[in-house]
């Protein structure tokens, strides 16, 4: 008869695998970034600037063709001197 006899160190392994494992896919999963825009609406976009700011102004504008571009939080195109509540000076 054999006796199936772990260390506690052993015991101590077996157990941090089956913990840690599971959490440390959890983090991964909680780290991919999100890619959702808003809509127009929910920012309160506005095709004209308010009180001298603007679209072209802002950090999260991204300059494209014709005063156009598209903006890192709201969706769709959105015009340089355009405003909305998202604005956050350069």
């Amino acid at each position: 008869m054999t006796s199936a006899c772990i260390s506690r160190r052993e015991a101590l392994r077996t157990s941090a695998r089956w913990l840690l494992v599971p959490a440390i896919g959890t983090l991964a999963i909680a780290a991919e970034p999100v890619a959702a825009k808003v809509s127009k609406a929910d920012m309160f976009y506005r095709d004209a600037p308010k009180e001298g700011k603007s679209c072209a102004l802002c950090r999260l504008f991204i300059p494209g063709e014709l005063g156009k571009g598209t903006c890192a939080v709201v969706d769709g195109s959105v015009s340089a001197n355009g405003w909305c509540m998202a604005f956050s000076a350069r």
